[in-house]
């Protein structure tokens, strides 16, 4: 990127960043709670300098931003304004996009319904939101098990591709692919999700896809971590989805269940691994609760066969 070559877009972790920054800089889980259950939008106002904005800004733009919420959680954003301002004009990265913070406007919306009053509610909350992706995702399983375009030889890549194509099509219009969203493997760069699901400016589901013949334990543990940790800041709900061949596909799953159900979570298990009701012969569900730092939220993992 050239000098001044800028992106004038916000980043697309900056949710992810903004709640980092608020919990982690800022020492407050209240506030990075509030925010994580807000949308906003923003307004560009063209460039900063004709905006009022003065010192470092040479071919920046000046933009307006919009957060709306619960009454409650308006009144912990508007308490603190200073300091979520601050952690918005951070993650902006504007060396990168050219966008600087003029203002913020609180609004307190009847699209919202109360903030939960305790952590239960709001994880009972999350659990009912996520189980309208969990079903579009079987639907999404569904024409993937039946059509002979995707079948043992096909690449993992390709049918997540299917997926994140497939999701667009039912209305998900934010859906990211290969996002670089949390850090990598490494612990070092930015890792890449395979698709996040946002709506509203609100991450509602994070995606990690794999390719199976048998249950290799290794191959799994791996994709588990980057999904719920390395991925994983603000506890999106979060779906494991296998695409397996094999012959025996009950033995497969039993298998798998077998091993998840004594896997060594990185992070605590608040609830033990439930096996759902089959959708379908070519379709099995499980799911979990997880806890990170005492923010809990729902886990799925959903295998789907192949044709072979």
């Amino acid at each position: 990127m050239e000098m001044y070559d800028f992106t004038y877009a916000l980043p697309n972790d900056f949710d992810n960043r903004v709640y980092q920054l608020l919990q982690q800089l800022y020492k407050s889980h209240e506030l990075a709670n509030a925010f994580a259950n807000c949308r906003y939008e923003y307004e560009d106002l063209g460039l900063a300098y004709y905006a009022g904005l003065k010192g470092d800004n040479w071919n920046k733009n000046a933009i307006d931003m919009t957060i709306e919420g619960s009454k409650s959680a308006i009144l912990v954003l508007k308490s603190n304004k200073s300091i979520v301002e601050n952690a918005m004009s951070k993650a902006l990265k504007s060396t990168e996009t050219g966008l600087l913070l003029r203002d913020t406007v609180y609004l307190v919306s009847d699209d919202f319904s109360a903030f939960p009053e305790t952590n239960e509610e709001r994880l009972n909350a999350d659990i009912k939101s996520s189980e309208l992706v969990l079903a579009d995702l079987i639907k999404v399983g569904e024409r993937l098990c039946s059509n002979a375009t995707y079948d043992i030889n096909s690449s993992e890549n390709s049918i997540n591709d299917f997926f994140r194509d497939t999701l667009s099509l039912m209305g998900y219009n934010e859906v990211k692919d290969q996002t670089r969203h949390g850090i990598s493997s490494g612990g070092k760069e930015a890792g890449e999700v395979d698709i996040l699901i946002t709506k509203d400016g609100k991450e509602v589901a994070i995606f990690e896809g794999l390719k199976l013949s048998n249950v290799n334990t290794a191959y799994i543990d791996s994709h588990i971590e980057k999904a719920i940790t390395n991925y994983n800041a603000l506890g999106t709900a979060t779906f494991i989805v296998s695409y397996v061949s094999t012959l025996n596909f009950e033995n497969f799953w039993n298998k798998f269940l077998e091993f998840l159900g004594t896997h060594k979570f990185s992070l605590d298990v608040k609830r033990k691994m439930q096996n759902l009701s089959y959708p379908n012969a070519s379709t099995r569900v499980a799911k979990t609760v997880l806890s990170r730092d005492g923010y809990d939220f729902p886990t799925y993992f959903i295998t789907f066969k192949l044709l072979r």
